[in-house]
């Protein structure tokens, strides 16, 4: 019972890491390209690989599970998966803020004093 209860919290974080990685390269790909290269963050190609492939292995390192009779995950070696995380982590916590500071805003989306009221 302790086993079935460790292997689906360690599926659950697998999942968690995954929709991670999804969420960092959805923000990588709306940024617009000349923000990461004011920023000084490398480019918007390089980070776009780096997080498609960290998504690829992790949706690939998933381990094998099963609901309602119907398979999911492919289970890569799990360290796989730990390392497919870093580089979505990587971007939201150092890349992110600084290419938001660069992105260029639509007048009007705001509000206070550099937006509408």
């Amino acid at each position: 019972m302790t086993g079935l209860i460790q292997y689906y919290v360690f599926i659950a974080l697998f999942l968690v890491g995954f929709a991670l990685e999804v969420w960092a390269l959805a923000d990588a790909l709306r940024r617009p390209a000349g923000a990461y290269v004011t920023a000084e963050k490398r480019t918007k190609q390089f980070w776009i690989a780096i997080l498609a492939a960290g998504a690829l292995f992790g949706y690939l390192s998933v381990p094998r599970f099963a609901i309602f009779g119907v398979a999911f995950g492919f289970g890569l070696p799990l360290l796989i998966g730990l390392i497919a995380v870093l580089p979505a982590a990587i971007y939201l916590a150092d890349v992110k803020p600084e290419v938001i500071r660069f992105t260029p805003r639509r007048p009007g989306t705001g509000s206070g004093p550099t937006g509408r009221w």
